[in-house]
Order: structure tokens, then sequence, then C-alpha cells
């Protein structure tokens, strides 16, 4: 059986891959948001997922280590590691305090930004490409590589969400003023950049290019300001 589905947060991934184990379907392999599934007996393996160090690798003694846990690695892509263990032969934890946990999920938010920067200076070429050089597909892609953009920004407070809670359990102190917030420049300078394409025809060309560019400069700012607000 294969499903496909596109996943932006690893825990409800997590989640997912366990419930179908539980409903007597085991995960064998992953390729671009297909998953393939063969029969297994019902809550027969228990699925975790880590992030690893190396692109589609690990190393000798990461693999040494879960086989010597009774750990089978079913599949690594990018820097997630796929991971299961059969339910009888004990639980299956990968970080079973805060502070691990804590180191865990900031790396995973370092990864995160970086591919949302990575994306925004797509989504800013497809733009160009499309207002200034003709090529109307661009706006298609820049649409496709936007949805994207808003599924990692989400995926980016979630997991602030879930680094604060881990620290509130690990010192007990609840900071607040601290929530993710999607700058309101970002938004400015997409209403700008949207007005520009719009009135393409009426307003002269010059003016046209100094709104997108402003509308631009507006957004990597506001880019920034989202991705660095927090730490």
């Amino acid at each position: 059986m294969i499903r496909f589905r596109l996943y932006f947060d690893k825990d409800a991934e997590t989640e997912w891959l366990n419930q179908m184990a539980a409903d007597g379907w085991a995960m064998k392999r992953f390729f671009a948001g297909f998953y393939s599934f063969g029969k297994c007996e019902m809550g027969a393996y228990r699925y975790q997922i880590d992030f690893g160090d190396r692109l589609f690798s690990v190393s000798s003694d990461y693999r040494e280590l879960m086989q010597d846990t009774g750990i089978e690695i079913i599949q690594t892509w990018g820097y997630w590691v796929i991971l299961r263990k059969r339910v009888s032969e004990g639980t299956f934890e990968l970080y079973t305090d805060a502070a691990s946990s804590i180191k865990h999920y900031k790396k995973i938010r370092r990864m995160f930004k970086v591919v949302t920067i990575i994306e925004m200076i797509c989504l800013f070429i497809e733009l160009y490409c499309g207002a200034f050089g003709g090529f109307r597909l661009g706006y298609a892609f820049a649409l496709l590589i936007g949805a994207f953009l808003v599924g990692m920004l989400n995926a980016l407070v979630r997991l602030n969400d879930t680094i604060d809670k881990l620290n509130i359990r690990l010192t007990g102190i609840e900071k607040k003023g601290r929530c993710l917030k999607i700058s309101a420049l970002m938004a400015i300078g997409v209403l700008m950049n949207g007005c520009a394409m719009l009135l393409v025809d009426v307003i002269p060309h010059g003016v046209k290019y100094i709104i997108q560019i402003v509308a631009i400069i507006l957004m990597v700012v506001g880019l920034f300001q989202t991705c660095t607000n927090r730490e």
C-alpha cells in the first residue's frame, strides 16, 4: 500500500506512522512524500523519527548504537532518520529528558529557518521572472513555493511552542511575550507586490519596478524578523 503525505511536523508524522502500525501496516520505504507500507501484525512496531547530522545517511557509530538497542533504521531522507522497534522488545523513546529534547528540537528549528530563507529567495526569483522576465509560469511556481513557505513558518511556530513547553518543564519558569509572530512587514510586502502585479497595465513600468523592489525589501526584512525574533 502506498500513501502520500506531506509533513512539516515530525511529531505528527510519528503519530501517524504509529497509528498505521497499530492498524497492521508497517512502513517500508519513503520517497518525496510517498510512503510504502506492508502488512504486519497489529501493533507490532513502534516508530520514532530522529534528526541526524548528515544528509541522507548516518554514521557507522549511530548505526551500531541503533543495532545494539534493537532499533531498525528504516529510511533516511535529508536529515530525517525514520526508526522502528518491535513493541515486544520494550519501550522505544529517543529523548527521555527535557534538556536533550530541547537540544533536539532546536536543531530541527535551525534547519527549518535555513530552509525558510532558501524558499523565500526562490520565491523572489520566481516573482522576478514573472514580473520582469516575461516568464508567466514564474507566478505559478511562486504560488507553489509560497504554499511550502507557509507550511514551514507554521512548523516554526509549533517548534517554538514545543521548546517553550519543554523549557517550562525544565526550569519551572514560564517566559511570556516570546511567541513567534510573523512580521507585519512580510504581509505588507506581499500586498504591495500583489497590487503591482494587478495594476501592471495601469501604472508606469518604472513605478511598478520601484514598488516591487520596495516590496521585496520589506519581505526580506520581515522574514528576518520572523525567523530571528526568538532563540
